[in-house]
């Protein structure tokens, strides 16, 4: 079963219904809405880095002449708010990468479609990213990346098959340490459900710093604030964590992960850590089954990112924090969880959280009939890496002082 399919079937079947485009400029209202003028930088804010070519979007929506056989379906996705998507409750949290469209630029699309979608007289400049021909979201706005980590040999995915959770193990052959400030984890859409990218040091043991990044559907990358980074060192092997969710047809993976470096210095390490309830037990046919679970900071720290993860069945998440004062804080609330959108949210400034800091995850599961993704409501379902199992996972990120600063080699121009 795949959850996505829906969201390009909602715009495919209202295309016949577009208005006639490109009325003549002559006699448009003052305040009528163009699309050089108004509606296509609102698209390049919020729109047009899936929307485009090699990403995951069933369509390219980066020009007018793309964007005009699909204004009723983009009116009706944007009034109806179910794109962009943004699932995060308003009332909590301030974050950096919202993508939510205010109401103003809801109205605003919606009347440039009313009136016939004119193209206008401005001139509209396209937006770096247009032109990235790497298939990387993140090469627009910080350039091509400074490493790709790819599988050395490609997986056949055979189609019509069961899901497979296997690792695959990249060599880096860093002959140096990096620090990394971004990076995003590309694969074949049609059959990667999930890639979590772990660090294998040297050593042989797993990084401290948790996870590298990951990819999941919705997902776009892992980006680490200003002054923080995650170290790579020189020798490290990744391991990919692959979730192969096959479809009807048999496909070849190769997995990548580009990575960006830390150009200024560094003051933070970035952790990636995750509250999980691995004893998950839903009856049959329950619709509110509930789930919880908690991390104690055990040093001084500020969260950067908060990204939910749970499978078919699941239905909202919310994250709080009590300080060691006694006070409680709501940081996330995604009452109406996707799977197809699994969206990191991250803090516009991270939150400080003192040693003794509890971060407590509490979640809500539908086994019922009235969940119209439900695999099966009649089993009881339990904790496992199949789509159809569940999994109850609070991922975080946070970032923790560094005794001193360190000036790594990619902040004194130094190149690879």
């Amino acid at each position: 079963m795949r959850k996505g399919s829906s969201l390009a079937l909602a715009f495919i079947f209202i295309i016949a219904s577009s208005p006639v485009a490109g009325l003549a400029q002559q006699g448009l209202d003052a305040g009528t809405p163009t699309w050089n003028g108004d509606v296509a930088p609102i698209m390049a804010d919020k729109c047009m880095n899936c929307h485009r070519p090699k990403q995951i979007a069933p369509m390219s929506l980066l020009t007018y002449e793309q964007v005009v056989p699909w204004g009723a379906s983009v009116r009706m996705m944007v009034e109806e708010r179910i794109m962009p998507p943004w699932h995060a409750d308003p009332a909590y949290g301030h974050f950096g990468n919202n993508r939510r469209m205010t109401q103003k630029q809801v109205e605003t699309v919606v009347a440039w479609v009313d009136a016939g979608m004119p193209r206008g007289e401005d001139q509209f400049v396209q937006p770096d990213f247009a032109d990235a021909a790497d298939g990387f979201l993140l090469t627009g706005e910080l350039g091509p990346p400074d490493y790709v980590f790819k599988m050395e040999e490609g997986f056949l995915v055979q189609g019509g098959g069961p899901d497979l959770n296997i690792d695959i193990m990249v060599p880096t052959n860093l002959t140096e340490d990096i620090w990394v400030q971004a990076a995003e984890v590309r694969g074949n859409f049609n059959a990667v459900h999930h890639n979590v990218v772990s660090i294998l040091g040297p050593d042989g043991e797993y990084a401290r710093t948790g996870r590298l990044a990951s990819t999941v559907p919705g997902k776009q990358w892992d980006r680490f604030p200003p002054g923080s980074g995650k170290l790579i060192e020189a020798g490290s092997t990744l391991r990919f964590g692959m979730h192969y969710h096959p479809s009807n047809v048999s496909v070849m993976d190769t997995s990548s992960v580009a990575v960006w470096l830390v150009r200024g210095e560094i003051t933070h390490e970035l952790h990636s850590s995750v509250v999980a309830d691995g004893g998950l037990q839903i009856p049959p046919h329950e619709p509110n089954y509930l789930s919880r679970g908690e991390f104690v900071f055990e040093t001084d720290a500020a969260i950067t990112l908060l990204k939910p993860h749970m499978h078919f069945r699941g239905k909202d998440m919310m994250y709080r924090v009590t300080y060691p004062d006694g006070r409680s804080e709501t940081l996330l609330s995604v009452p109406n969880y996707d799977m197809n959108w699994q969206i990191s949210y991250e803090f516009a400034e991270p939150v400080v959280v003192p040693k003794g800091t509890t971060l407590e995850v509490i979640a809500h599961f539908d086994n019922s009939e009235l969940n119209p993704w439900n695999p099966d409501p009649t089993v009881q379902v339990l904790w496992g890496s199949d789509s159809r199992d569940e999994m109850m996972e609070g991922w975080f990120d946070y970032q923790v002082a560094l005794d001193e600063p360190i000036t790594p080699k990619s902040a004194r121009g130094v190149g690879r």
